[in-house]
């Protein structure tokens, strides 16, 4: 996957979930979102091992992986790259689009 369809998968998940935050049957938006929550929480647990588990015995591949803007993204969304605040909760997905936007600027900073 390019940079560039990461970037555009980001704005559809964001589209999307954006719709199920607004769907006219509350039920369903409040299902939505809760899923969406508990996805999350899977994610944010297991990478949080992985990556400490990383950092204690590769700490230069953790500095590596930081460059790919993919990687970073995904790491800032779930507070693990270095100088992340640490919140350990759901981070709104809105936010994804933004840091998508602060990848490509990192990017197209570098060329």
């Amino acid at each position: 996957m390019t940079d560039v369809e990461f970037e555009e998968l980001l704005t559809r998940l964001d589209a999307l979930v954006t719709e199920f935050e607004h769907h006219p049957d509350a039920v369903v938006s409040a299902r939505a979102i809760e899923m969406i929550q508990h996805v999350d929480a899977v994610h944010r647990e297991g990478l949080g091992r992985l990556i400490a588990l990383i950092d204690r015995r590769y700490p230069q591949f953790l500095q590596e992986a930081l460059r790919d803007p993919v990687l970073r993204i995904l790491l800032e969304l779930y507070d693990l790259a270095p100088g992340s605040p640490e919140r350990r909760g759901f981070v709104p997905l809105s936010q994804l689009e933004a840091s998508a936007l602060a990848a490509r600027a990192r990017r197209e900073g570098h060329r």
